[in-house]
């Protein structure tokens, strides 16, 4: 019985969290626990836990009045979170340059692929996963543990706003050609390259992410 009781407090806990992560719950949305119980399919215990953890990592906010509501997007969380992200990402890629194999560089490019056709086909949501399967794997390749605990308490968060972009218009070229030169640097064992391509990149993905949300406010 213990393990069906975790299983369905993670699931409400995941199933959650990804509506808020692509913006079926909008931001501001005020929500409740029945309605929340109703669309999970799941009972109140589970959901209560699901939105303790959630309120902990600020994507449910509790109002003064008690009531819930999903966390807004503002542009000082925007740029917060892709400021740290840029520190972090740099030296990630950095030591994944200097860690490649020949076999990460081919598995880096098959995704590279997946998110060139996705940008041709304009397919926002795709792009957005193909990315951050991209960023994930050099996560992994740089074998930094404590940089990847500390970036993935962001990471969701930096998807959100990733998606929630996508919902407002397209992706331009340069988010595209950033990623291969990530790569190419990369594959040339171009330790110092790689990190300025990194830190490039989240930069010029927060400008278009500011552009976004500041254009949706007005």
């Amino acid at each position: 019985m213990m393990r069906s009781r975790r299983l369905s407090k993670d699931n409400a806990y995941y199933e959650l969290k990804q509506k808020i992560i692509d913006s079926e719950l909008k931001p501001n949305q005020a929500v409740n626990e029945e309605n929340l119980a109703a669309l999970l399919g799941v009972s109140r215990t589970p959901l209560r836990e699901a939105i303790q953890r959630l309120e902990n990592e600020d994507f449910l906010v509790r109002q003064p009045n008690g009531r819930l509501k999903v966390a807004s997007i503002t542009v000082k969380e925007v740029e917060e979170v892709f400021l740290v992200r840029s520190m972090l990402e740099g030296y990630i890629a950095r030591n994944a340059a200097k860690n490649a194999t020949d076999k990460d560089i081919q598995k880096l490019t098959v995704i590279l692929e997946n998110i060139k056709q996705s940008f041709q086909l304009g397919d926002n949501q795709n792009f957005v996963s193909y990315g951050f399967e991209f960023h994930d794997y050099l996560s992994e390749m740089s074998e930094l543990i404590v940089f990847e605990k500390v970036l993935n308490q962001l990471r969701d968060h930096a998807l959100r706003y990733c998606r929630f972009v996508s919902l407002h218009g397209d992706w331009t070229r340069q988010a595209d050609e950033e990623h291969g030169l990530i790569l190419q640097m990369i594959a040339d064992r171009n330790e110092d390259g790689a990190e300025k391509a990194m830190r490039d990149h989240i930069i010029s993905s927060l400008s278009i992410a500011l552009e976004r949300i500041r254009g949706i406010e007005e």
